[in-house]
């Protein structure tokens, strides 16, 4: 039996910078004692369900049903439509098992906005868009997670990818956490395409960056960057004669235009190589002009900067379909050199479309008992440890006990299996998930891609929409065959 480790702690009221420096940028997980210090945050009275009944009642969920062999979460059990309000009734019935709210996405419409998914939609004004203590790294989601189980129920083991902070509201939540490093020996169903630098794992039908972004949504912003440094030179030189002076200027931005065009065409047609041949170039480059802009976000929080948010884009697990290399600045410095690997040592029988990439193939049964601790999953019928050697051979894990009232700092990647259990009525926790930052030395600047982040920062603080609906990097649908499919959400509990 291996030894589990403990986390460290500190307090909410810590400065952002020194959070960064210390965990952020050490991809170092904490645990906070407390909840959030900012004044716009309101979640605490979300644990009286008559309060959440009245704000959010009317919003249209959908629940996952407890699977009924494996007694966990995060599979393949279809999920069931009903008002929150319904939702909240059926908790507080006698009957289980009950049903668990978790990630909100469409399955008709994958890719509708989910930013802010319901319930948290109509719970806006009580929460910041980005809490102080995160200083500048830029919000993807926030989800409200809800439940009822009083001898503990699973998540199953997983990774996310972004970086978390997880406010646990009401009940307890017990984390088994691994490093992202650990990535060879925990048996994910989804094939290696490159460990990042900063702990973020990509999967060869996920091809992201280090910061998190699908490559066609980095091109995408780079164009629209760059077409409006070209406007603002052409309205700078208007009437000045000052055309011959800017002329060196304007063809400069004029290639690098032209090349960051091409790089989106080659990357587009990169996603739509099993589809044969398209001769619609304008289809190919569809949605580069449809920036429409949606209502404000909540006036009391920021998006990563002092400036009021607005609602963003989906930006991880977007399928580009386009090869491992990744182009940029981190081509030189990610870490590819098992890829091709993985498979082999992972066995072929474990990937496949049925299970989101980034979930482990280790019952949590086997999980358990392995560590010692107490469990009510159950090993599948099918199941064998002996196919999971890798497991003995990992790092000692921490094994967290988080109680109501405290949160979780976890970075992308690091795996975790997380058992819920009530306290009296239903546990309860709200999270916000922040892309990842790769430029670790920097708490002002934690993006590496300065040109594309600043626009996407331009355009979330002025409520503007960045991406038509379907170029939307989706982290929720379960891999099918689309050259548009992500990673599930179930995958991120």
């Amino acid at each position: 039996m291996p030894k589990t480790l403990q986390l460290e702690r500190i307090l909410p009221s810590l400065p952002a910078e020194e959070f960064f420096l210390k965990y952020v940028s050490k991809r170092k997980p904490v645990i906070v004692s407390g909840l959030l210090d900012d004044a716009t945050f309101l979640g605490r009275k979300w644990t009286d369900l008559d309060y959440l009944t009245a704000q959010a009642g009317d919003a249209e969920v959908m629940v996952e049903p407890i699977h009924p062999t494996s007694h966990q979460y995060g599979t393949d059990i279809e999920r069931i439509s009903m008002s929150f309000r319904e939702f909240l009734a059926a908790l507080r019935s006698g009957e289980g098992p009950y049903p668990y709210l978790t990630t909100q996405y469409s399955d008709d419409e994958p890719d509708a906005e989910t930013v802010f998914p319901p319930p948290t939609n109509a719970l806006k004004k009580e929460f910041p868009v980005v809490p102080r203590i995160m200083g500048n790294l830029f919000l993807q989601q926030v989800n409200l997670w809800l439940g009822k189980s009083n001898e503990g129920s699973s998540s199953g083991l997983h990774h996310d990818f972004h970086d978390n902070i997880y406010c646990l509201l009401k009940g307890r939540k017990r984390f088994v956490l691994f490093p992202p490093s650990e990535v060879k020996n925990l048996y994910p169903y989804g094939t290696l395409a490159v460990h990042h630098p900063n702990g973020l794992i990509a999967y060869k039908d996920i091809p992201v960056r280090a910061d998190g972004l699908s490559k066609r949504v980095a091109c995408k912003a780079r164009v629209r960057a760059l077409e409006q440094q070209i406007d603002a030179l052409k309205a700078k030189g208007k009437g000045k004669g000052k055309a011959k002076a800017q002329s060196k200027e304007m063809k400069e931005l004029l290639d690098a235009h032209d090349a960051a065009l091409d790089e989106l065409a080659e990357v587009t047609l990169d996603e739509h190589e099993d589809e044969g041949e398209v001769d619609d170039f304008d289809a190919l480059m569809g949605g580069l002009d449809d920036f429409e802009d949606t209502q404000e976000g909540p006036s009391e929080g920021r998006m990563g900067s002092d400036e009021d948010g607005g609602e963003e884009w989906t930006g991880i697990g977007h399928s580009d379909n386009g090869g491992d290399e990744l182009k940029g600045d981190d081509a030189e410095s990610e870490d590819s050199s098992d890829e091709g690997s993985l498979e082999e040592t992972l066995g072929g029988e474990l990937t496949g479309p049925s299970e989101p990439s980034s979930f482990s193939g280790i019952a949590t049964a086997h999980l358990h008992h392995y560590l010692g601790i107490a469990t009510t999953a159950v090993l599948p019928t099918t199941y064998s440890p002996s196919d999971f050697p890798g497991l003995q051979k990992t790092t000692d894990p921490y094994v967290v006990e988080l109680q109501e009232g405290e949160m979780l700092y976890l970075p992308a990647s690091w795996w975790h299996e997380v058992t819920s259990t009530s306290s009296g009525d239903v546990h309860m926790a709200f999270n916000y998930w922040f892309y990842p930052p790769d430029a670790l030395d920097s708490f002002d600047v934690p993006y590496r891609d300065t040109q594309v982040w600043d626009y996407l920062r331009e355009k979330s603080a002025g409520g503007g929409e960045l991406l038509k609906a379907g170029e939307k990097a989706q982290i929720g649908k379960r891999v099918q065959g689309s050259v548009d499919a992500g990673p599930s959400k179930k995958a991120r509990r």
